[in-house]
């Protein structure tokens, strides 16, 4: 590594967790306020409502923040595989729950690597290829539903569960799928050469870094990801459509963004990610309380990307000069 990038990742660093520290704070602030000011919010059902909303985003999220990381922007096929996911874990969920979501989560890593391939060895776009990764997903689904319902036959209680009494399982999993991943970023070579590769491509590619590799191992894991919070969703209600998970992909975008990843990669954590989508799932939860319609929480959702984006490139350009 130069001397020039070492400063730009060191830079890059502390503007990733001056970022998720301001999100944690703006957090905790928020559940604050709401738990003083709207009766309804400390309630245990609106907690654990809140608790597994936020988690599946928030597993989303965490993947995806690899591929943002890695400069490859993001997957916009987030919301179409999820709903394959919600059909193939219904599909097979008589073979037994852990069985069933392996092939969910396989059928989501295979996806995302595919992708992976075509941006990454034929450098392709990743916003045409996830949308038209997309495309094929929905028509996929289709073929294979009909249009209809898939319901599945098996028992999904330990997916429901709640640990120690009061901590939902999808919950546990977010938390676990968080840590994993900031230790594969942080403190694996893997994870250093996807950094560097996000933040000076060129560079990395002269250093020896190979760019199939990083890119396909990025939209893998955010695949992976996908399909596992699509196999949780399905085994909530023990079905799988083609409709589930439709603003999944606009809600993980939102955490990824306000969780400080740079847009232009090279910058950012899933830890980021993972508190964004708490923060982002907490205010649409008091938007909600609160009686703010549906609409108006999309405006204020769009509103906040637009604000952290605006102020990432003025941070940018300020540490540029």
């Amino acid at each position: 590594m130069t001397l020039t990038e070492l400063k730009w990742s060191l830079r890059g660093t502390q503007r990733s967790a001056t970022a998720t520290a301001i999100v944690t704070v703006a957090t905790i602030g928020l559940a604050v306020v709401a738990t003083v000011t709207i009766d309804a919010f400390p309630t245990a059902s609106n907690i654990r409502g809140l608790c597994l909303s936020v988690s599946l985003i928030g597993i989303i999220a965490v993947g995806l923040s690899f591929i943002t990381i890695a400069g490859q922007v993001f997957s916009l096929s987030i919301p179409a595989l999820v709903a394959l996911c919600t059909i193939t874990f219904a599909s097979s969920n008589y073979l037994g729950v852990t069985t069933s979501v392996l092939l969910t989560v396989a059928l989501g890593a295979t996806v995302g690597a595919i992708q992976g391939v075509v941006v990454g060895r034929f450098e392709a776009d990743p916003i045409i290829v996830t949308i038209a990764t997309a495309a094929i997903l929905v028509g996929l689904g289709q073929l294979w539903t009909n249009g209809q319902t898939v319901l599945g036959t098996g028992d999904n209680t330990v997916l429901n569960m709640n640990l120690f009494g009061f901590l939902p399982f999808q919950t546990a999993v977010f938390l676990t799928v968080t840590i994993a991943l900031l230790w594969l970023l942080r403190q694996t070579v893997f994870g250093r050469q996807l950094t560097l590769f996000g933040l000076n491509e060129r560079a990395g590619l002269l250093s020896g870094y190979r760019r199939t590799m990083i890119v396909t191992a990025a939209f893998a894991i955010s695949g992976a990801t996908t399909g596992l919070a699509g196999a949780l969703l399905a085994a909530q209600s023990n079905q799988g459509l083609l409709t589930s998970g439709a603003s999944f992909g606009f809600d993980a975008i939102v955490a990824v963004v306000v969780g400080g990843v740079a847009i232009a990669g090279g910058i950012g954590t899933p830890l980021g990610a993972a508190v964004g989508a708490v923060f982002a799932g907490l205010l649409n939860n008091v938007a909600a309380l609160a009686g703010l319609s549906y609409e108006m929480q999309l405006v204020t959702e769009g509103a906040l990307i637009l604000l952290v984006v605006l102020m990432s490139g003025f941070l940018r350009a300020k540490s540029a000069r």
